[in-house]
């Protein structure tokens, strides 16, 4: 209801579009930043765990859709239980990965 000289706060307008816009495109840039630094890494990963370029191909394929997929799955979870929790785990999850692909002992496990 509207009454004169009582102004509507800053959480009585709701979602605002520009800036869950740029939150998602936000979102999209890190995820092809990172698919950017993978393929950077492409020579170095098939000269320290050998594989044929297939399996290379799949490296980056397995780790966009894997990076992708999380994130999407975040964003939902995380307006339901909270985003700090959501936040700690996806860190947590992300340096367990970053362990395991560190230990992979060929290409094939990594892609895995």
């Amino acid at each position: 209801m509207f009454r004169p000289g009582v102004t509507a706060s800053s959480h009585d307008r709701g979602p605002r579009p520009g800036l869950v816009l740029a939150i998602c495109c936000l979102s999209l840039l890190l995820v092809m930043m990172d698919v950017t630094i993978v393929n950077v890494a492409l020579p170095a990963i098939r000269g320290a765990l050998g594989g044929r370029l297939s399996t290379l191909q799949w490296v980056v394929d397995a780790y966009t859709l894997a990076v992708a997929s999380l994130l999407v799955l975040a964003g939902s979870t995380a307006d339901r239980i909270g985003r700090r929790r959501i936040f700690l785990a996806g860190i947590a999850l992300f340096c367990l990965g970053s362990a395991l692909c560190g230990m992979a002992p060929g290409a094939t496990a990594l892609v895995l």
